[in-house]
């Protein structure tokens, strides 16, 4: 496995010396300068994994950023549609414009809680946790009561070893579930905190990073006590992986189903991979969790939260061999 990052920059000149003789979607004078061709921002590198792999996007086929350029040429200064032609680019891996494009709005906007919050998770995407810490921070200034923001701040933490301080912050949010639905009034889009109340979904994803977070940072009992406010036989649809490692923990179910659970799983098996090496290593099992990592650090879908925390990982076990 290679160990040594290539210099992103590097890898940036080598890709825009790829052909780019097709037209721009739009006038180049209508769209802010930062909004690069989606031809062009499929073959440039978006980052480089702990390894040293370079971190490809993908060629939008669709024509979606397409039309939501063509919606921000209109109005080039416009927050929302600033946001619109960001978050279209998440669904291609086109991370580095995505984030571009925040940071502009940020300049028009800059109290606007959900572009820290974006731009935020991205950074996470591209393995920049310091940077990824300080966006969510900001968006936790601004929103607190947002269980997105306080999820991917949790997550930051966590993947930069700061592992009492993602643990304090998903209890925190954990605990603001009964605080009055009024507060959630902020956005059209707004997921409040108080959701880990009435929706499985939100309390489990949740909860299952809480869980990790608390056994890292040496809090067994408050591990247990979150475990035990999960019951079995809940029905979820977005957020079974979550729910099946929570059952591993409880013991109800054994990790050669997790990791094994055949053609028609739910879920990606990098997702409830690294919670069964997380376990492992709370466990003592560094070898059975070198081991599993080793797998998880190959799944090609880089932007994983699982192939993510699985190459952090890794990458501190290994460090000194």
């Amino acid at each position: 496995m290679r160990r040594i990052a290539l210099p992103l920059a590097a890898a940036v000149l080598l890709a825009s010396a790829c052909s780019n003789d097709h037209e721009r979607v739009a006038p180049a004078e209508a769209l802010p300068e930062i909004v690069m061709d989606p031809i062009e921002a499929a073959r440039a590198p978006q980052g480089v994994s702990l390894f040293g792999d370079i971190l490809y996007a993908m060629e939008d086929t669709t024509g979606a950023i397409t039309e939501a350029d063509r919606a921000l040429a209109e109005a080039p200064d416009d927050v929302d549609l600033l946001i619109d032609a960001a978050r279209v680019r998440r669904n291609f891996w086109q991370y580095r414009q995505e984030m571009a494009l925040y940071t502009r709005a940020l300049e028009l906007a800059p109290n606007d809680w959900r572009l820290y919050r974006f731009r935020g998770h991205r950074h996470i995407s591209v393995r920049e946790f310091d940077a990824a810490v300080s966006d969510l921070e900001r968006a936790r200034e601004l929103a607190p009561m947002n269980w997105d923001v306080a999820y991917h701040l949790g997550l930051a933490y966590f993947l930069a070893g700061r592992f009492q301080d993602a643990a304090g912050e998903y209890l925190r949010c954990l605990e603001m579930a009964e605080e009055a639905d009024a507060l959630e009034a902020q956005a059209p889009d707004f997921r409040s905190c108080s959701q880990n109340r009435d929706d499985p979904e939100s309390l489990v994803a949740m909860t299952e990073w809480a869980v990790r977070a608390a056994l890292r940072a040496g809090q067994e009992e408050v591990a247990a006590e979150l475990l035990d406010q999960i019951p079995v036989g809940l029905e979820l649809q977005e957020n079974v992986a979550y729910y099946h490692d929570l059952l591993f923990y409880k013991g109800v179910l054994t990790a050669d189903e997790l990791l094994n659970p055949g053609p028609d799983a739910p879920y990606r098996r990098e997702t409830v991979g690294y919670g069964v090496a997380n376990w492992f290593l709370v466990q003592g099992d560094t070898t059975g969790a070198v081991e599993l990592l080793e797998e998880l650090v190959q799944d090609e879908w880089w932007p994983g939260f699982g192939r993510i925390a699985a190459e952090v990982e890794l990458a501190r076990l290994t460090k000194d061999r």
